[in-house]
């Protein structure tokens, strides 16, 4: 029996590279099917074109809030066509140049440049380089209005292109590239661009404008002369060096060129209407529809139908206000003062009227509306202060001491004064933004926190807050709107929208909705809004704003309906706002200078308001008179003004306020700021043990004392300091008995004409003889050239009426007797009144001090004034004879009360010039400007 043969094994191990190769296959063939199909697809859903008839003509149209057309977007008039041989080589060679260098070359599409593209948005992020050809760009323009960036629009660009190709030769592609294409300020065509940039057609245009023209079409609003000459000639230079690189011109004719001076024949005197609401539109567009910047001309040209919420009647008068100049206050010579101004619905963010700046003469220009940002003073108040303050249960009647209190910061102490030079003593926080005072907007924001201010101010839509290097906003000045970035118009006005939205921020936008030339819908609004702050909250800062409005800073917004506002005038009379609203809608306006200056006389409410009204008025028309609804919760309440408490017996029955309090947040305490003391009958002061009859009176008892050189006005109400001048003694004279008083005399106008003088002696003798000394300084001596007048016994009363205005005098009086003389106190009668005294011109010194071969500059000058509290301010430049400004002030966080100061921050082998301007902290009245110091720092 023969064997049985053995069975063969199986092969159990696996192949690894047949596995990978099987796998790299499987993945290619679906890596090919994929691509198939993406190219079917896109074949399949090819738009329908006439490749007969590639114009780009298709104009958007937008409408107004009421579905009606009130613009187009681009007019036939800015397109002019050219045919192929009118158009000058040296601009097909300059677009060439920059645009698609291998134009003459490839077929549709130039596969170098497109797999360059490829590896720079695989390396470098999608969107780092561009691969279309001047054909796709074509395309792209006048065939393709799906403004999605997918793979799709690319291939479908791309097929079409091809075909453009086969339909039309290089010579009629470039004409209708160049026919197609925006150049910027409403020039859609090469034509149109010529004669608004140099006036010329563009047969005549040279070798350095058509390689400026070649440059604007990458980004009109970057490169367009008019807006930056700069970056203008940045660009031309590129062309021209591209030129020189494909050998269409020589290296010398390069450089001849690059020095031709580009003269702009301005930019005609055409219709802009509703320009600034526009261009909004258009960067609003372009986001909605995943656009970038240079894709602009998309929506213009796609044929678009873009619904907004422009109220045309309002926005056409706002126009015509913006238009007479008679309407604003003058500016200096050659300058205009410009302007802002933004409406909108704050319950659901619909923009209403918006005007970008006056004399506006060109297309998506630097809109001030939107993108101005500048320091909104006390129009920040109620946004980074109050309305947070109310949230953390604080109420319009609770009480703050206004008083300049000294504050320690990073960059040494610092005083905050109000711009009226009053200081009022203990006030409400109604009062404060009524009054718009500066010192209680710090103390209250001290009072709940910066960082509870910087965070609130973020939820109401402010984004320009800078939080952290050495500038920033994290400092007590955000009470005072001093920002180190500012705000814009729009973010301002949405922001206080919050307050007449009951507590809602609702995000501003002006577009509805988008469709295509078809009807289909691209895009529509959907809004965004969160709740901020309680309606109650709401409510009262819209009762407090009202105040400011009926007899506050803001008098000239009123209206024939309830109007709350708050205006914003910043230091140096830089910026000036208002910013106010109705149960419907909100604006604001705002003027300043586009370089920051000093405007004269120009302030939020005075100048701002007016306008603000006469706008208002038109927007309101034909919508009901209703007051700010009132939420649930809100109640009235009789409180002591000076505590914020419920009344106590003392209370004053002047002092008695009835206040609106949120339910939650009603005071429960009594009053304890009033307290009733015995005092001397006759004069009102402490009693001694020699007064013969004294009297009870309730005087004023501040929680916390204030502090500094100057009295709040209210300081008379407090219990006085000093024992009876006239029953008790003094430490300048010997106690005599003989009483000295003094009064100011006045004509019907209130102005000063002289002083009445009474006395009183307890032992008068018929022989007596009075005889009055006077002089300008205290400790008067009693001298023959110091005395006035010599007057009989019977004679207890006298007017001098030789006085000089605004000057102080000191009186004492001695009754001469047959014994010995009694001599009187000594009284200052005319003390000067806030404003009285005019500074004087500081005189500045200065030298170089070295330590540990550090530098710094140490300033000296003499006092603005001997009597009144005085701050100085420091400017400092690298150039002579500079006029000082809010951009060269030095030791800003500084309020500076002395005579001298040093500057650390100097670099060696520097020169600097130095002035300084001293203002009266009680009036903000300004000294002369002092001589300008030079220092060489070696």
């Amino acid at each position: 029996m023969s064997p049985q043969n053995p069975q063969p094994k199986l092969n159990t191990k696996l192949n690894i590279p047949r596995l990978i190769s099987f796998l790299i296959i499987l993945i290619l063939l679906i890596a090919v099917g994929a691509v198939v199909g993406l190219v079917a697809g896109s074949i399949a859903t090819l738009p329908d074109y006439d490749l007969n008839n590639i114009t780009g003509a298709l104009s958007s149209t937008v409408f107004d809030m009421n579905g009606e057309s009130v613009a187009s977007l681009r007019t036939s008039k800015d397109r002019i066509a050219l045919d192929p041989e009118e158009i000058p080589k040296v601009m097909k060679d300059a677009i060439v140049a920059v645009e698609d260098q291998r134009f003459y070359r490839h077929h549709g599409i130039d596969f170098i440049r497109l797999g360059g593209a490829v590896i720079a948005n695989i390396t470098r992020g999608y969107g780092a380089e561009g691969g279309s050809t001047i054909t796709q760009q074509l395309v792209k323009q006048a065939i393709l209005e799906n403004p999605e960036k997918t793979m799709k629009r690319k291939i479908q660009e791309a097929i079409i292109a091809i075909q453009v190709e086969f339909k039309y030769d290089k010579e009629e592609i470039l004409a209708l590239y160049l026919n197609n294409i925006y150049y910027g300020h409403s020039a859609w065509s090469l034509q149109t661009a010529s004669q608004i940039y140099f006036g010329k057609d563009a047969q005549d245009i040279t070798l350095a404008e058509a390689a400026l023209l070649a440059g604007v079409v990458n980004l009109p609003g970057k490169y367009s002369p008019y807006l930056n000459m700069d970056n203008a000639k940045h660009r031309q230079a590129l062309v021209l060096d591209r030129m020189v690189e494909m050998g269409y011109i020589t290296e010398n004719q390069a450089a001849e060129a690059k020095k031709e001076a580009i003269n702009l024949v301005g930019l005609e005197s055409r219709s802009y209407k509703y320009q600034s609401f526009l261009d909004y539109v258009v960067d609003e567009a372009l986001a909605a529809l995943d656009l970038d910047e240079s894709e602009v001309s998309q929506v213009y040209t796609a044929g678009y139908q873009i619904y907004t919420t422009m109220d045309s009647k309002t926005q056409e008068f706002a126009e015509k206000i913006y238009a007479d100049e008679k309407n604003f206050p003058a500016g200096k010579e050659g300058k205009i003062i410009q302007s802002a101004l933004v409406i909108l619905d704050p319950h659901n963010g619909e923009i209403r009227t918006l005007i970008g700046g006056r004399n506006v003469q060109g297309e998506r220009l630097f809109n001030r509306a939107v993108n101005a940002y500048r320091q909104p003073g006390s129009a920040f108040k109620p946004i980074a202060v109050f309305a947070p303050a109310l949230e953390k249960g604080y109420s319009p009647a609770t009480v703050l001491d206004d008083y300049p209190e000294e504050y320690s910061t990073p960059f040494g102490p610092k005083t905050f004064v109000n711009y009226d030079g009053k200081y009022r003593g203990l006030v409400s926080m109604r009062t404060s933004l009524q009054y718009s005072i500066n010192t209680t907007a710090v103390k209250m924001l001290q009072k709940i926190g910066v960082s509870e201010g910087i965070n609130f101010s973020k939820n109401l839509g402010i984004t320009s807050l800078v939080e952290s290097g050495s500038s920033n906003d994290l400092g007590l000045s955000l009470a005072l709107g001093g920002l180190t970035t500012g705000v814009s118009p729009l973010e301002l006005t949405a922001a206080y929208g919050v307050f007449a939205n009951q507590g809602v921020y609702v995000k501003p936008h002006a577009i509805k909705k988008i469709e295509d030339k078809d009807g289909n819908i691209l895009f529509e609004h959907q809004p965004e809004e969160r709740t901020v702050m309680s309606a109650q909250s709401a409510y009262l800062m819209n009762d407090m704003l009202q105040t400011v409005v009926q007899s506050g800073t803001g008098t000239r917004a009123r209206l024939d309906r309830p109007v709350a506002g708050k205006t914003g005038t910043t230091s140096f009379d830089v910026d000036a706002w208002f910013v106010g609203y109705t149960p419907d809608l909100v604006g604001t306006i705002w003027l300043g200078y586009d370089q920051k200056e000093t405007m004269r006389n120009v302030y939020g409410g005075s100048s701002g308001a007016p306008i603000w009204s006469k706008v208002m008025k038109v927007a309101h028309e034909g919508i009901p008179v209703t007051s700010f609804p009132m939420p649930s919760g809100i109640v009235s309440v009789e409180v002591d003004y000076k505590s914020g408490l419920l009344p106590s017996e003392l209370t004053p029955p002047e002092y008695l306020v009835t206040e609106k309090f949120n339910s939650n947040a009603v005071p429960q305490e009594i009053s304890n700021v009033w307290t009733e003391h015995f005092v001397c009958a006759e004069t009102g002061e402490l009693l001694t043990n020699s007064c013969p009859s004294s009297i009870s009176k309730v005087f004023l008892t501040r929680p916390v004392p204030w502090t500094g050189n100057i009295a709040p006005e209210d300081a008379a109400l407090e219990l006085p300091t000093i024992y009876c001048t006239i029953h008790g003694g003094s430490d300048s004279f010997p106690y005599s008995g003989l009483r000295l008083q003094g009064s100011t005399i006045t004509d019907t106008n209130d102005k000063l004409t002289g002083f009445k003088l009474s006395w009183y002696n307890p032992d008068p003798d018929t022989t007596t003889a009075y005889k009055i000394y006077r002089a300008t300084q205290s400790n008067i001596p009693l001298t023959e050239e110091t005395k006035v007048v010599e007057l009989s016994a019977v004679i207890t009363s006298w007017e001098d009426t030789q006085i000089e205005a605004n000057q102080t005098y000191y009186y004492r009086i001695v009754a001469v007797t047959a014994e010995e003389p009694l001599i009187s106190n000594e009284i200052v009668v005319n003390k000067p009144v806030p404003g009285g005294e005019t500074l004087k011109q500081p005189i500045l010194q200065g030298q170089v001090l070295t330590d540990n071969e550090t530098p710094s500059v140490e300033l000296k000058w003499s006092p603005a004034s001997e009597n009144q509290p005085v701050a100085y301010y420091i400017f400092r430049s690298e150039n002579a004879d500079f006029e000082p400004s809010s951009d060269n002030q030095i030791a800003v966080e500084q309020v500076i009360t002395g005579t001298s100061w040093i500057d650390r921050t100097v670099e060696k082998h520097k020169t600097y010039y130095y002035k300084i301007i001293g203002f009266d902290m009680r009036t903000n009245q300004q000294s002369p400007l002092s001589n300008q110091l030079k220092i060489q720092v070696r």
